[in-house]
């Protein structure tokens, strides 16, 4: 599902954020990434989203070399990967239903689609009642859920949270992370980059722990491992 084989990513002035970062993924798995600020976490959801190129190395998601893609390609891959953010990115103007059907509209799914899908995608985020709601009118952790019910109206094969929890109180911090949970079990591959260290021990997934570019630690199940 996603290999990296000796992926590097330097920046500008010689910053390297990623250092010959070798790394596989199953189909289905739910993975927490972990690390110090600059660790490069944030750098290789990045990668895996094609905003960023790999100075050295090569990237295959889904049976798609990320290298050799072109330009005309990427939107069309972006659509299997959904990705939410800790600072939601909700469009004020709108509400809850369409939030979650730009993503369809973007698409071009048909209106009847699009008009089936976004309520099932409400209700499993269980903001079904929600519907009419402006983002202003929501709490956090209930705009937190638009975000991921956004994410996952096009039913993509992977999911990618970064940090999404971080704007969140512990209740609702551990109902996101139920629900990616949920999501996961659906089949849809989960990796969550996080600082919450209660969340990861709590949750006992595998947990890759960065420092410095480089995976310090990669372990099946189990609780969050100082780098």
């Amino acid at each position: 599902m996603i290999d990296l084989d000796h992926v590097s990513k330097v920046y500008e002035k010689g910053q390297r954020a990623i250092d010959s970062v070798t790394l596989h993924v199953d189909k289905g798995e739910f993975v927490f990434i972990v690390g110090e600020s600059g660790s490069g976490k944030s750098t290789l959801i990045r990668l895996l989203l094609k905003e960023l190129e790999p100075t050295k190395g090569t990237l295959t998601v889904n049976g798609k070399v990320l290298n050799t893609l072109r330009h005309r390609q990427i939107p069309n891959y972006r659509r299997g990967v959904g990705v939410v953010f800790q600072d939601f990115r909700l469009l004020n103007d709108r509400n809850v239903y369409e939030n979650v059907a730009f993503a369809q509209h973007v698409i071009e799914r048909p209106n009847h689609e699009i008009k089936r899908r976004v309520p099932e995608t409400l209700k499993l985020v269980g903001l079904a009642e929600k519907y009419r709601s402006r983002p202003s009118e929501l709490s956090g952790g209930e705009q937190q859920r638009v975000a991921v019910a956004r994410a996952i109206v096009n039913k993509p094969d992977i999911l990618l949270a970064d940090e999404p929890t971080g704007n969140l109180d512990p209740r609702n911090s551990y109902d996101i992370m139920k629900l990616l949970e949920e999501i996961n079990n659906q089949g849809t591959t989960v990796l969550v980059v996080t600082h919450n260290r209660e969340l990861v021990d709590k949750f006992n997934k595998r947990v890759i722990t960065m420092k410095r570019g480089v995976i310090a630690h990669d372990v099946e199940e189990g609780g969050y491992i100082e780098a």
